[in-house]
């Protein structure tokens, strides 16, 4: 299972595209995942361990944590003390927007280091956002002026794409063509015959370098995108009809045990 089914989401009319979280005392360990925004987590209390790209990190209290888009994962708490984690969350989309902005002469997209994150004044950035991003109460200027404080600041940290070998590089392509088929239906031959691979060379090695097979990486990216697409506020039925679901009985549980909320829920979720 993933972390998701912990945490208490909450999106602020502001910034659309930023969804905060935040998960107490976890104790289980998640399932292998990814997310298909930029993830940035803080630990709170507790310590992390995060293996991912065939490695293990451990982060601290007050230590951030930053998952690049697609990149899959899996953790948990470890240590006598509970882990609790905050967590933003921003689409791919608004992260280049602001990339584009600020610094024309950089190219995307950008991917974060996997090491810990231990510059305070980003931290603090960090908890100002979160808080009032959650508060209700909060004036917008104030949500507003938090939240750009902390991207222009956030992607400082960030570096262009390295060029990778070929073999590396027709599986990022594959990736793009998922992202582009993701409301429809699409062989995985197909993929593997678009990036010029054989299906099974393509299945071992996208399996080897992302951690899942071509085939659970789709279905979660198809998933996530509904996900997101329900805390627009789209009609339920709406949302599984253009992800392909067909059976909407089998959608709602889908998002209920990935997620932890029925998708009634999930649409309710933009409400701070």
């Amino acid at each position: 299972m993933s972390t998701l089914k912990y945490s208490d989401f909450k999106v602020h009319p502001v910034f659309p595209e930023v969804v905060t979280s935040q998960v107490q005392n976890l104790s289980l360990e998640c399932a292998p995942h990814f997310h298909l925004g930029y993830d940035f987590t803080l630990i709170t209390s507790g310590l992390l361990e995060l293996k991912h790209n065939n490695s293990i990190s451990y982060f601290n209290r007050d230590q951030l944590c930053i998952i690049n888009p697609g990149n899959v994962h899996y953790g948990k708490g470890i240590g006598k003390e509970p882990l609790s984690i905050k967590n933003i969350r921003i689409s791919q989309n608004f992260m280049h927007e602001i990339i584009i902005t600020q610094e024309k002469h950089r190219l995307i997209p950008l991917i974060f280091p996997q090491c810990a994150i231990f510059d305070q004044n980003v931290i603090h950035l960090f908890k100002t956002y979160f808080d009032v991003a959650r508060q209700a109460q909060k004036p917008p200027q104030d949500v507003l002026d938090a939240g750009w404080k902390l991207f222009y600041a956030l992607i400082e940290f960030a570096d262009e794409m390295v060029l990778l070998g070929n073999e590396r590089n027709q599986l990022l392509k594959s990736i793009e063509i998922m992202q582009q088929a993701v409301d429809k239906t699409i062989k995985i031959s197909d993929i593997a015959q678009a990036v010029h691979l054989s299906e099974y060379h393509f299945i071992k090695k996208f399996k080897q370098i992302f951690g899942l097979t071509p085939y659970s990486y789709f279905m979660q990216m198809k998933l996530e995108s509904a996900f997101y697409t329900l805390i627009q506020g789209k009609k339920i039925q709406d949302v599984a009809n253009q992800y392909g679901y067909a059976d909407q009985a089998h959608f709602n549980r889908l998002i209920k045990q990935h997620y932890g909320y029925t998708p009634l829920a999930v649409k309710k979720i933009k409400s701070v």
